[in-house]
């Protein structure tokens, strides 16, 4: 159980600091809003009060996870080791493919290939990667029957044609 509060130490302290940014970010643009009368009456008056509170808030969660010892796990979590077994991981390496299979769909081939055929790849590439159906000729329809009716979705009922 005590090993459970030092990983959520760091959680807090590092969402409390975070918070108080975002915080500090909402008042501060909250207050560059016009004021046509009073302030009470500007909008950026309720803005500015949850901002504070936000602020505040992340302020005491922060605190707490100070006093928890977050400071000394997020050491722990920057370690050396932490990074090494992070970037070995399988599920790390899994999820840059992914990351760079839709990269190659977005700048490499929507608007150079037909929106279908585009689609079509990157599904089955996709579902081949995961192994998401046992048949890869399922995965291959799977991909062209939602690639289909994605395109013709929104260009008979939004009115968009996808290139």
């Amino acid at each position: 159980m005590q090993d459970k509060k030092e990983r959520n130490a760091a959680k807090d302290l590092f969402s409390g600091i975070v918070l108080v940014i975002f915080g500090i970010y909402i008042v501060h643009e909250a207050l560059n809003l016009k004021i046509y009368n009073t302030f009470i009456d500007a909008p950026g008056f309720f803005p500015s009060i949850v901002g504070a509170i936000i602020a505040v808030l992340g302020g005491i969660l922060a605190f707490i996870g100070f006093k928890l010892g977050g400071i000394r796990e997020i050491k722990e979590i920057c370690s050396f080791k932490v990074f090494k077994d992070f970037i070995v991981s399988e599920n790390t390496t899994r999820v840059i493919i992914l990351i760079a299979m839709m990269v190659i769909y977005i700048w490499g081939f929507l608007g150079r290939i037909h929106f279908i055929a585009a689609t079509a790849i990157y599904l089955t590439a996709n579902f081949l990667y995961l192994k998401a159906v046992e048949k890869w000729w399922l995965s291959v329809i799977i991909a062209v029957v939602t690639s289909f009716i994605v395109y013709y979705a929104f260009k008979f009922i939004f009115g968009i044609t996808m290139l």
